[in-house]
C-alpha cells in the first residue's frame, strides 16, 4: 500500500506535468469538445491540489509554504484582475473579438493563475526532483514541437500556412505560440544541458532539442519568440558570470546577424518559406511593411496610453478597441489603474531578481528562471495575462521554489 508521502509525490507530479501541457490541447481534433475537455482538465487539477492539502491536514491543521510578503501584492493583484476581468466579460458586456466566450475566459484566467498559486502554498518541493522536472518539461515541449515539425515535413501545414508564409504549429497553433515552442525548447535544453551530474543521453537529447527548437522559431517567423530567446540567452550568460562575453560577444553576434540576414532570407524564400522575410522587412525596409514594424502595436499602445491618462486611478477596461493590448504591463495600468499598475511592475521586479539569484546559487534553478525571462517577454509582446497560463505558472514557480530554498537553508535541510 502507498504511503501518504508517495501520493503527495505522485500528485504533484500529476499536477506539474498537467500544467506545462496546457498547449497540448492545440492538437485535438477540430471537432473535438474543447469546452468539455479543458473543464475536465482543470477539474482535475483543482481535485488534485485538494486532495494534496487533505492529505498534508494533521489535527486540523495544514502547515503552508509561506511566500513571503510579495505574496499579498500578488493576492491584492490577482483578484484586481479577476474582478476587472469578470466586470469587462460579464457585467459590461466589453466589444470585442478575441474571445468567443466570457465565461470560459474567466474559467480559464482563475484555473491557469488563482487555483495555482493557491495550490503551490501546499506543494512539497523536497519531493521533487528538479532535474527530472526540467527532463520532463523539455520532453512535453518536445513532443509537441515534433507533432508540428511532422504536419511541416509532410505538407500538411501548408494546409494552414500563416501570413508571409511562416509556419504555424498546426490548424490552432498560431505562428506566435509556435515560435515560443522552439523558444522554451532551446532554453529547456540549455538549462538541462548545464546541469551538474547529467548523463550522456542528456546531453544527446539537450543537442537535438536546442536544434529542433531552433528550427521552429525561424519556422514560425514570429518575431517575439525570437526577440525572447535572445533575452534568454543574455540571461543564461548573466547568471552564468559571463558578463563580459555579453559585451563584447553580443555586439559581435549582432553584427553578424545583421550582415547575414539577407542571405538567410534569400536562402529560406527560395524554399518558399518566408520566415524571416517580416524580420528582414523590420531592419532594411520597415516602409515596406502594410503595418509597419510593430504590426500595428504602436497604435494600441498610443490608445492605451489615452486611456490610462483618461482614468488613471480605477482604469478603464483590459481592451482598446475590442483588442488585447499585446503588453502586460500597459495592460495592468488600463485594467487597474495605477495601484495594479504599480503593484505589477512590483511583482516583475521582484520576481525577475528572485529568479536571477535562484540560478546564481544553483544550476537546477535555471530552467525556471529561463522560463519566466521568456514569459515575461512573451508577455511584453503579444496575448493577456488571462490567456497565458505559463506566464502565471513560471511566475509561481521562483516564488515558491525562492521561499522553500530559504526555508531549505534556514532549516539546513537544502534541496
Amino acid at each position: 500500500m502507498l504511503d501518504r508521502e508517495r501520493i503527495i509525490g505522485y500528485l504533484q507530479w500529476f499536477i506539474l506535468l498537467a500544467l506545462f501541457s496546457y498547449d497540448g490541447f492545440t492538437y485535438l481534433p477540430e471537432e473535438s469538445n474543447f469546452a468539455l475537455l479543458k473543464s475536465a482538465y482543470y477539474v482535475a487539477i483543482f481535485a488534485a491540489f485538494a486532495l494534496l492539502v487533505g492529505l498534508q491536514t494533521k489535527q486540523g491543521k495544514v502547515s503552508q509554504q509561506p511566500m513571503g510578503a510579495i505574496s499579498y501584492a500578488v493576492q491584492i493583484f490577482m483578484w484586481l484582475y479577476f474582478v476587472r476581468l469578470f466586470y469587462d466579460f460579464m457585467i459590461s458586456g466589453v466589444n470585442q473579438a478575441i474571445v468567443t466566450n466570457p465565461f470560459a475566459a474567466v474559467f480559464l484566467y482563475v484555473n491557469a493563475s488563482i487555483v495555482p498559486f493557491y495550490g503551490f502554498l501546499f506543494f512539497r518541493w523536497d519531493l521533487i526532483n528538479l532535474r527530472k522536472l526540467n527532463t520532463a518539461i523539455l520532453l512535453i515541449m518536445l513532443t509537441m514541437g515534433m507533432v508540428s515539425m511532422y504536419y511541416i515535413f509532410t505538407g500538411k501545414a501548408f494546409e494552414y500556412l500563416g501570413s508571409d508564409g511562416r509556419f504555424m504549429g498546426n490548424e490552432s497553433m498560431d505562428t506566435i505560440a509556435f515560435g515560443h515552442l522552439g523558444t522554451t525548447i532551446v532554453i529547456m535544453a540549455i538549462a538541462l544541458f548545464y546541469q551538474d551530474g547529467i548523463r550522456w543521453w542528456h546531453k544527446l537529447l539537450s543537442i537535438v532539442s536546442i536544434l529542433s527548437g531552433l528550427f521552429i522559431s525561424v519556422a514560425a517567423g514570429s518575431r517575439g519568440a525570437l526577440v525572447a530567446l535572445v533575452v534568454c540567452f543574455i540571461a543564461y550568460l548573466y547568471v552564468n558570470g559571463h558578463k563580459m562575453k555579453i559585451l563584447i560577444g553580443l555586439p559581435i553576434i549582432a553584427i553578424l546577424f545583421l550582415a547575414l540576414l539577407p542571405i538567410l532570407n534569400d536562402i529560406l524564400t527560395s524554399f518558399g518559406n518566408q520566415a524571416l522575410d517580416r524580420l528582414y522587412a523590420s531592419i532594411y525596409d520597415p516602409n515596406s511593411m502594410e503595418a509597419g514594424v510593430t504590426s500595428g502595436r504602436n497604435l494600441l499602445y498610443e490608445k492605451a496610453w489615452h486611456n490610462i491618462t483618461d482614468s488613471p486611478f480605477l482604469g478603464s477596461s483590459l481592451f482598446v478597441d475590442g483588442e488585447y493590448v499585446h503588453n502586460s504591463i500597459f495592460e495592468s495600468f488600463l485594467g487597474l489603474g495605477l495601484l495594479g499598475g504599480v503593484l505589477f511592475v512590483t511583482i516583475l521586479i521582484y520576481t525577475l531578481v528572485q529568479a536571477i539569484r535562484l540560478a546564481e546559487k544553483d544550476k537546477r534553478y535555471l530552467f525556471c528562471m529561463l522560463l519566466f525571462v521568456q514569459y515575461l517577454s512573451y508577455s511584453m509582446f503579444s496575448r493577456t495575462l488571462s490567456m497565458l497560463p505559463l506566464f502565471w505558472l513560471s511566475l509561481f514557480l521562483v516564488l515558491s521554489l525562492k521561499s522553500y530554498h530559504d526555508e531549505s537553508i534556514h532549516h539546513n535541510t537544502l534541496l
